[in-house]
């Protein structure tokens, strides 16, 4: 279920010298956000359904881990974890406003196409421990080693809650 979205490419010696940052990590983290980006921005507009909030957030979690590069253990699951989280920001800021706007009695259409939210509505109703495994392993693709990493859990653990998300799932489609 991945979805590839084009983002801006950084350029050789196009990215700013850090501080205590070698060019070859610097370069590192270039081929990172080159193979990383797109599949990182077709996760996140398969979450919300809104390509530009998708990359705005994709890019917002390679400007933090750019500025943390050299803390960052796994920066693949740190990425993912971010931009899922910038969502999650996104989705109850979205919430806010739709309330708002519907307390006012105000209606707007802002043309884009509509999102079938059926599977994300059902992911959203797991627990957060549960949600956050699922969305990183099967939206983002992520193998459970990587998953248990970016969430600092036991790869144990989240084979667990990954178990336990699918037998919550399962009820809820064929209740």
């Amino acid at each position: 279920m991945e979805l590839a979205l084009e983002g801006p490419q950084p350029r050789a010696g196009s990215l700013p010298a850090l501080p205590g940052v070698s060019a070859a990590a610097t370069q590192d983290f270039a081929s990172l956000y080159a193979s990383e980006f797109p599949r990182l921005a077709g996760y996140l507009t398969s979450l919300t359904g809104d390509p530009e909030v998708a990359r705005e957030a994709a890019q917002e979690a390679f400007t933090r881990l750019f500025a943390r590069w050299r803390r960052v253990h796994e920066p693949r699951g740190f990425v993912y974890v971010v931009g899922t989280n910038l969502c999650k920001h996104s989705w109850r800021q979205s919430g806010r406003e739709r309330s708002a706007v519907a307390s006012l009695g105000i209606t707007s259409e802002l043309g884009r196409a509509p999102h079938d939210p059926w599977l994300r509505d059902l992911v959203e109703r797991l627990p957060v421990r549960l949600r956050e495994v699922v969305l990183l392993h099967y939206y983002a693709d992520l193998p459970v080693a990587e998953v248990a990493l970016a969430v600092k859990r036991p790869v144990g653990t989240v084979k667990r809650r990954l178990h336990e998300a699918r037998a919550l799932l399962a009820e809820a489609v064929s209740s």
